[in-house]
Order: structure tokens, then sequence, then C-alpha cells
């Protein structure tokens, strides 16, 4: 049976590679629907994120549902894991607070099934000690992460915070999925 995967796209300069996870997870076989911050689509536009799922990409908290159902709730409920890459400094904070002011926090809090973050942000941002404890508080409360790595930043150095390899990313969602953690 087909897996549901809904992908959460932040504001985050690397929100052009949610394309290559698109790819690889349709290409496993999996469905995926994205679902944008409202700062994604100053990185990405919904269009392509449509195009290449075949599926309406929500942005919008307050869209007309298609059905009696709110839409994050609606999404929540149809998603066998939630996967948010990139996954910006804002977004992981408001998880890790319970603030749900946009339809891709609404759709996390909503959730029942696995959330895995795949941050990307500037090495000082990733590395500031609130983030390391709300990323901290986050796995203690059964949320998964891919970490990002060392790589060129859109500040113009190098640093820990570069989003993970696309494979790595997928590798972490099929392990998740067939519950080899």
């Amino acid at each position: 049976m087909k897996k549901n995967i809904i992908l959460g796209v932040t504001g985050s300069i690397a929100a052009f590679k949610a394309c290559d996870l698109i790819g690889l997870l349709r290409k496993k076989g999996y469905s995926v629907q994205c679902v944008m911050s409202p700062d994604a689509e100053n990185f990405i536009t919904a269009l392509t994120l449509e195009t290449l799922t075949g599926k309406k990409a929500h942005w919008d908290m307050f869209s007309l549902p298609s059905s009696r159902s709110p839409v994050h709730v609606s999404l929540a409920d149809g998603a066998d894991l939630i996967l948010v890459a990139p996954a910006s400094a804002d977004m992981i904070a408001k998880v890790a607070a319970g603030i749900c002011d946009n339809i891709l926090a609404c759709t996390i809090a909503a959730a029942d099934c696995p959330v895995i973050f795949a941050p990307a942000m500037n090495d000082k941002m990733f590395n500031n000690a609130i983030m390391r404890d709300k990323i901290k508080y986050l796995k203690k409360n059964d949320y998964h992460f891919v970490s990002p790595v060392l790589g060129h930043l859109a500040c113009g150095r190098s640093g820990i915070g570069h989003l993970a390899k696309a494979e790595a990313i997928v590798e972490k969602v099929e392990d998740i999925l067939t519950d080899k953690r």
C-alpha cells in the first residue's frame, strides 16, 4: 500500500531542494503532498511543488476544505509521515513551543504520525543554545531529526547547517516507515 507523506517546506534558501526530495520519494513509490509555511513562497512556488507531486500544495490556513474537516486536520489524518525539509529555525521553535499560527505548524500539531525535521539554517542559528534545547526537547518527545551537514551556507561561509543530502533524508523516512528506528 502506498504511503502518504506530507512534505513541509519552510522559508529557507534550501527550499529548492524539496524538488529533489519529491523526486526521490515518488521514485520509491510514496505519495507526496506539500504543505508550505508562509515564508516558503519567498523561495519556491506552490506551482512548482504541485507540478512535481501532482497534488495541491497547501499554504493558506484558511483555504476552503474539500470536506467538513479543517484542511490541517484532513492533511494530518491522511499522513503516514510528515517530513519537514528544509526545517527552518522558526518552524522548529514553533513546533517545540506549540505555536500553531500557520497551516504547517497546525498540521504537525494535529498529526499522530511520525514527524521528521531536516534542519537547514546558519551555523550560528543551529548551534544557538536555545535552538539546541528546542531540538533536544522535540527528540525527547519522539520527533525525529536528520542532522544538517557541514557545507556552504547562504551567508557565504561554511559550517554545520547545510541541509543533509536528499538520499540521507529519504533513508531516514524509510527507516521510520519500516520501523528501523
